[in-house]
């Protein structure tokens, strides 16, 4: 059964996807709303190109923090990108690390089952549709095309979700929604036309909403009231009264229960955030991210089963390959993923592992790739990337370890402390020395080994030192400032 469950309780929002009680998809989000504080995909703005620097990039203001930008196709840009023009773009991919937005001229609004993008084309429909029906519905498409009284041009994506509508619905349904997006069309261009100015013209969905028209779900089940009445209106926008729309309820809890914790996604949610997966033959799966790969490696850990080594890694690998696509989902990881699994030198048992891979993530609405095993032993993975990890969007780089995830040892302070008090020896020899600590630095300077350590650098130095405790909310573990016998500082 696969359920999207929303708890939403004053000052933080969550929404994911249970298969089964297993997590596959989550969005986080803190305040009173679950909206992006900038530029969802999807959106569509009126630009203003501000830079062109031809074959690589044009710059683009659309009134976010950050300059956006749109790639060259494969002619070059178009006519109308040019330093102070107006275009109309849509975001193709949200910020991405130290990236802006990425964005296209070819705006696309996106319905449960049609996808309308702009200029003229073929319609095309999704490869996971069963041929029975594939003939009905390009049939019917090609006919709304053709007879609709909007005339921009335009054709459709045809989405895996009208495989779940009837055959004797198929018009009816396809219709309304055909409707409903050929009028955000035209709204969109028309206003475009009339405004000229910088700024937002149509605000795709959130997060969550998207999940309810991206999913094929059996229940929806809200923790409030209020959640209630807002994802009633979002079925009822996607659904109307179709009676194989998913059932809506509400979280029957106590007063100290949340809806997350009741239903086990609490800890789920936590674990992935965790740089270690743990596998249960005893073996583990451990995810480095940085901004462009992400590195996954596959160790055997406390793994003791097999009758030999190539038996042993292949019962982890299998493991691992079965647990890896649902991981990159719910840790929403895009771009190339190079994986290491253990040496395995059986090509049978090579191929098992990518088979496994190639079922699980064509369950992924989006794309991903999967090459051979290369010659080191590692399997390459890319899935499309349309936005931040839920790693990277939910947390910021350690002010102490600056992203590296490692910490300096004492000798590497020491060290940093000894070249600073050498500098102050020098330029502020008549003074005091006021070396200010952290609890975990205080506490070694005070033991037998840190009082030696600093008596004979003092002597060496001709130096007085004297040690305080360090309050506040500074980010640094130590620091030293220059004071007189007085203790006046400089």
């Amino acid at each position: 059964m696969r359920v999207l469950f929303i708890e939403d309780i004053p000052g933080s929002f969550r929404a994911g996807i249970a298969d089964d009680g297993i997590l596959t998809d989550f969005v986080i989000a803190s305040g009173e709303c679950s909206k992006s504080v900038y530029p969802r995909r999807g959106a569509v703005y009126c630009g203003r190109v501000t830079r062109v620097i031809p074959g690589m990039a044009a710059f683009v203001d659309i009134g976010d923090s950050r300059a956006a930008y749109l790639e060259p196709g494969k002619n070059g840009f178009s006519q109308e990108v040019i330093p102070g023009g107006h275009v109309l773009v849509m975001v193709e991919r949200e910020r991405v690390g130290s990236k802006g937005c990425r964005l296209s001229l070819e705006p696309v609004i996106t319905g449960r089952y049609l996808v309308l993008e702009s200029g003229a084309g073929q319609n095309r429909i999704s490869r996971k549709i069963p041929s029975p029906k594939r003939d009905l519905i390009t049939e019917i498409a090609d006919r709304m095309v053709d007879n609709h009284v909007y005339k921009y041009p335009g054709h459709f994506v045809i989405r895996t979700a009208v495989a779940e509508i009837p055959d004797q619905d198929i018009f009816d349904v396809l219709k309304t929604e055909a409707n409903y997006l050929y009028e955000v069309f035209g709204n969109l261009k028309n206003t475009a036309c009339a405004s000229g100015r910088v700024g937002l013209l149509y605000d795709s969905p959130d997060a969550a909403e998207c999940l309810v028209r991206d999913n094929s779900l059996d229940a929806i089940v809200v923790s409030s009231k209020e959640s209630f009445r807002r994802f009633s209106a979002v079925t009822e926008k996607y659904f109307h009264d179709y009676p194989w729309g998913p059932e809506l309820r509400i979280f029957e809890r106590s007063e100290q229960e949340l809806l997350f914790d009741n239903c086990g996604l609490d800890i789920q949610i936590q674990n992935s955030f965790r740089r270690t997966c743990s596998l249960s033959s005893g073996g583990e799966v451990v995810f480095d991210e940085a901004e462009a790969l992400t590195a996954v490696d596959v160790n055997s850990g406390s793994a003791i089963s097999g009758s030999s080594d190539e038996e042993k890694a292949f019962m982890v690998n299998k493991e691992a390959a079965m647990v890896i696509p649902s991981q990159i989902r719910v840790r929403g990881i895009g771009g190339i993923i190079a994986v290491d699994f253990l040496n395995m030198r059986n090509n049978m048992h090579r191929s098992e592992i990518l088979r496994i891979l190639k079922t699980l993530l064509k369950k992924d609405s989006l794309v991903s790739r999967v090459s051979d095993f290369s010659e080191l032993g590692i399997v390459e993975i890319s899935r499309m990337r349309v936005h931040d990890s839920n790693l990277m969007h939910h947390s910021e780089v350690c002010p102490l370890c600056h992203g590296s995830g490692r910490l300096p040892d004492v000798d590497m302070v020491l060290g940093a402390i000894s070249r600073e008090l050498f500098r102050r020896s020098v330029a502020y020899h008549d003074y005091e020395q006021i070396l200010i600590l952290k609890d975990g630095l205080l506490s070694f300077f005070r033991s037998k080994n840190g009082r030696s350590f600093l008596g004979s650098l003092s002597s060496e130095l001709g130096i007085t030192v004297v040690i305080r405790e360090m309050t506040g909310d500074s980010r640094d573990s130590w620091a030293i400032i220059s004071g007189n016998k007085n203790q006046s500082v400089q």
